[in-house]
């Protein structure tokens, strides 16, 4: 997880100028949350692994009397955020809250969970979501960077060496049933950005410290396997460019009671 941290932390001077993805999907996980949260809300709302703040920058005018959180383990992430912005800010991990138990009224987390061990991070919600709190997430899903993952497989190098590994929807699912947070509603969304080149391709993952695989450092790629790589992504170049997918899970669910 160190090694997550330090390439966010690398990113977050830029990150804001990159995240063209991450935008996209906060702003859809902020709709969700107004469809469901009255603007008369007063309560507490955390965003874990909140970034560079935008879904709170962009909540806040909604809630004004909202007490809100901000938290990320990468502390330069949380230095990005406007010295106006009224949250309060916690270098801390999502799957250790330093939060007491039944604390929070709302449990907000855009694009942070693919890091993490998802069962722990839904007990984690659980715990410091109070009885009838609301849970908020999108995380990357299986499916992302299909184009990617089959263009490796094409150059003969292994996707699982070179691609994050992102659970199935069902077992998200999974893991927040088992914390007792019931699931109001999800669904997936794919989203294909596209791209001039290869090198601009790679740049735009990279560029949100998303270089990152579960499984370790990456496997060296020699001249000639990136060689093959790139002569495989060309073949799947449109009049638009080169197309990376993202498949992003949107859920809303309601914790009812305590997590057993």
């Amino acid at each position: 997880m160190n090694s997550v941290r330090q390439s966010f932390n690398r990113a977050a001077p830029s990150y804001d100028q990159v995240a063209n993805l991450q935008t996209q999907v906060a702003n859809m996980l902020v709709a969700l949350v107004k469809k469901h949260l009255p603007q008369s809300f007063r309560g507490l709302l955390l965003d874990a692994g909140c970034g560079t703040g935008y879904c709170l920058n962009a909540l806040q005018p909604t809630y004004p009397n909202a007490s809100l959180l901000a938290l990320d383990f990468a502390g330069d992430m949380l230095r990005q955020l406007p010295h106006t912005f009224s949250s309060q800010r916690i270098n801390a991990d999502l799957q250790a809250l330093p939060l007491p138990a039944a604390v929070l009224d709302v449990y907000l987390s855009s694009l942070a969970w693919q890091w993490c061990d998802n069962q722990v991070a839904a007990r984690e919600a659980a715990r410091a979501l109070k009885p009838y709190g609301e849970f908020f997430a999108a995380t990357l899903v299986s499916g992302t960077f299909k184009e990617l993952a089959s263009t490796l497989a094409a150059a003969e190098l292994s996707p699982a060496q070179h691609v994050l590994n992102c659970a199935l929807p069902q077992t998200i699912h999974q893991c927040l049933e088992n914390a007792d947070l019931d699931i109001l509603s999800a669904h997936v969304e794919s989203i294909t950005t596209w791209h001039p080149d290869f090198k601009s391709l790679r740049r735009s993952i990279r560029g949100v410290g998303a270089n990152h695989l579960a499984a370790g450092a990456a496997a060296p790629i020699s001249r000639q396997a990136r060689s093959r790589l790139i002569e495989a992504y060309e073949g799947l170049r449109t009049e638009t460019g080169l197309p990376l997918t993202y498949e992003v899970l949107l859920i809303h669910a309601r914790k009812c009671r305590t997590p057993s």
